[in-house]
């Protein structure tokens, strides 16, 4: 697995908005055989570090103020949910699969922005925009706010 590189920090708002990105929308990654050592399981995590929760359900609360971002854990065989709450930009380590995100953020700076291996832009998402079934598998860092 890849890990990714640090940046950035800065304070948004909060509240509560239910997000209905079921966890089930899209496939989660395929697992190991047991004895293969190179593929052996690790948890999503992001750097600087953030609040999460897991979900079950078929859907979840994003608090407002916060850019949530759901992404595959195989160590739970769930789902992850990172709150992006401080502006920043965050490194993310073993984000693989499909998985989704709700940009809850409030303000006029609360667009964020998802980057590839060489810091290209892959996606600039505006504030109440969600996506179900995102492929994580190509974003090394996000930026919740600028």
């Amino acid at each position: 697995m890849r890990l990714r590189s640090l940046l950035g920090t800065a304070v948004t708002a909060a509240g509560m908005l239910a997000v209905g990105l079921a966890p089930g929308a899209g496939a989660a990654p395929a697992a190991s055989s047991a004895g293969d050592v190179s593929t052996r399981a690790n948890a999503p995590t992001v750097s600087p570090a953030a609040d999460f929760f897991y979900t079950s359900g078929p859907g979840y609360e994003c608090p407002t103020g916060n850019l949530c971002a759901r992404v595959w854990d195989p160590t739970r065989n769930t789902f992850k949910v990172f709150k992006f709450y401080r502006c920043a930009t965050y490194s993310l380590s073993y984000w693989n699969g499909t998985g989704g995100y709700a940009n809850f953020q409030t303000g006029s700076r609360a667009t964020a922005t998802f980057y590839g291996s060489s810091g290209n832009v892959l996606r600039n998402v505006p504030i109440d925009e969600q996506n179900t079934s995102y492929d994580w598998g190509p974003v090394y860092r996000i930026r919740n706010c600028y």
